[in-house]
Order: structure tokens, then C-alpha cells, then sequence
């Protein structure tokens, strides 16, 4: 079946090839900066779908205005700006995380589009058409077509599980995201009513997480020790914190019913801290590692706090 110059099998060719180009172009510039291998995008495999979507959408909408590079430039970048839009919002609002963000760039939008990328996006477009199209669709279309269907299923049965796994992941970094804000804003609440201990307690808290960045320098990459570490210190701090509720109730200066709420929300603390398992962290890391820059609005302590306790720190 032929949709406008394409198969529907050469069309997800195409998509997987511009996919993966985008992916080859994206790990190399963040290599780059960050002086290390790093396997971007959201997905495991060599594919950052919204290259594959944006290029499927220039040759498809942008075709008619080819011969003229002006209008080539400004309808790829337009349709290619609102794609980025579309998806960082919609990608934040499920997710709770921006994947990219341009907040400090100069003439942004709400943090997902910038100038810079747009006019990026416009040269893409023009050298898509006139450049880097012709010889991707000489391959694709000089493949049979059972080849192509056959080769169209494999990979998208493959993409279709990469995705399943990574929105997993990238849900359990939302979920550890707002267990640890939830956590950070009860040991506030609990550090206010012990005023006697309060200032020593809010100190420790900082100790902490520095003393967990110098445990990871020691031991990096060793995730369970990091997460130990930091269990063992919260662990210690809720402890510290019962007795010294405990104590203010013995001495009659806090009422025994007010003490009895707090003692169940150190437990419950307790709790949930034991099920935050490793493996949810491991799986949050990975997230992270994929995406050096990404940023939280709603959990940004959450977010220091994550990345210092796996080792992905940007």
C-alpha cells in the first residue's frame, strides 16, 4: 500500500534511519561534553524517536515547497519546532522530568523550543531533502519488498519493547522522584517540632548528602554501597528523632497525643525507605545517564538528591 511516495514498510525504514542518525549526532555532541561515552536519548536502543518523527514529518509535509529553499527552510522548521514542542510537554507532564531544556537559552519558550534549535532544525530540514534523503531512499527503496516488510516488523517489535522498558523506568524515576520529595518534606515537618534537636538534625541532613558525594568518589559506580550509605544515615536520623520525641514527651514538653502521629510517620518513613529498592534506583539511573541534562520544575532537591545517591550527577 503506497502512502504518497513511500510504503508504509519504507516509511518505518525511513523513520529507524533518521532515528538512528539522530541518535549517532546526539551521542557524539554529548560525548563530547561530557568527556565520556553516553548512550542518549530515551531508549536503550541507537534510536531518539523524535529525529525519526521530525524527518518522517519534513518529507511528508515539506515535499511540495523542495524547490524553493526559503519556504523549505522555515515550513521544516516550523513543523519540526512544534514536534519538539508537542512532545517536551507532553513528555513532562507524564513524566514529571524534562528531557531536554532550554530554559537558559536565549529566546526560549517555556524551556522546550529555542531559537537556536529551530533555525537548527530549518538547516536539517534543507539538508534532509536536498542532501542526506536521496541516497537514504535509494537503499530503502532498492531493498524487495519482502525484505522491507520483513526488516520493518523485526525492528519495530524491538522498538516496541525498548519503549515498554524505558517508560518503566523512566516512570520508576518519577515515582523515586516524588517518594523522596514526600520523604524530604516529612522530615522537614518532623525536624520543625523537634526545636531542640532541630538545628543539629538539618545539619546532618546537609553532612549527608555531601558525605555521600565523597563515598562516591571512593567507591564510584558501586550504586548499593551509595544507596546503603544513605539508608544507614536516614536510618539514623528518624532513629535520633524518635528518641528525641520521645524524650520532649517524658519531659512534658510535647502533649502525648501530638507525639503518637509523629512516632507512625518516622515508621511509616522507615517503611518506605526499605522499599525503595535498589533496583528501582539502578533502573532510575539509567534514565539519567541517558540524559545528562534533564531537569524537574516539581522535585528539584529530589533530583540533586537522586543523582548524587546513583553517581549520575551530569
Amino acid at each position: 500500500m503506497m502512502l504518497g511516495l513511500y510504503t508504509l514498510p519504507q516509511w518505518v525504514l525511513l523513520f529507524f534511519s533518521y532515528g538512528f542518525l539522530g541518535w549517532v549526532w546526539e551521542s557524539g555532541y554529548v560525548s563530547v561534553r561530557q568527556k565520556h561515552w553516553v548512550n542518549r536519548g530515551f531508549l536503550h536502543g541507537p534510536v531518539i524517536p523524535i529525529y525519526g518523527f521530525g524527518a518522517v514529518a519534513i518529507l511528508a509535509l515539506c515535499a511540495p515547497v523542495a524547490g524553493s529553499l526559503p519556504m523549505l527552510f522555515f515550513s521544516g522548521m516550523f513543523w519540526a519546532t512544534a514536534l519538539e514542542y508537542a512532545t517536551g510537554w507532553a513528555m513532562e507532564r507524564m513524566f514529571h522530568v524534562r528531557y531536554w531544556d532550554y530554559s537558559t537559552e536565549k529566546w526560549n519558550l517555556n524551556g522546550y523550543i529555542c531559537l537556536m534549535a529551530s533555525l537548527c532544525w530549518g538547516v536539517f530540514s534543507v539538508l534532509l531533502l536536498r542532501v542526506i534523503q536521496p541516497p537514504v531512499a535509494g537503499i530503502i527503496t532498492g531493498l524487495s519488498g519482502p525484505a522491507t516488510a520483513m526488516l520493518a516488523t523485526a525492528l519495530t517489535l524491538a522498538f516496541a519493547a525498548d519503549v515498554a522498558a524505558s517508560t518503566r523506568e523512566a516512570l520508576d524515576l518519577r515515582r523515586l522522584l516524588e517518594q523522596l520529595s514526600a520523604s524530604r518534606e516529612q522530615i522537614a515537618r518532623l525536624q520543625r517540632r523537634l526545636e531542640i534537636a532541630g538545628v543539629f538534625l538539618q545539619q546532618d541532613a546537609r553532612e549527608a548528602l555531601d558525605g555521600l558525594r565523597k563515598e562516591g568518589e571512593r567507591a564510584a559506580g558501586v550504586v548499593s554501597l551509595r544507596l546503603e550509605a544513605a539508608r544507614e544515615r536516614r536510618r539514623r536520623m528518624l532513629w535520633q528523632m524518635s528518641r528525641q520525641l520521645e524524650q520532649l514527651r517524658r519531659e512534658g514538653k510535647l502533649h502525648p497525643g501530638l507525639t503518637g502521629p509523629d512516632q507512625k510517620a518516622i515508621q511509616r518513613e522507615l517503611s518506605a525507605m526499605h522499599r525503595r529498592t535498589d533496583e528501582m534506583y539502578r533502573r532510575a539511573a539509567r534514565v539519567l545517564q541517558r540524559n545528562p541534562g534533564s531537569t524537574t520544575s516539581r522535585h528539584p532537591e529530589a533530583m540533586e538528591e537522586l543523582r548524587t545517591l546513583t553517581g549520575s550527577e551530569p
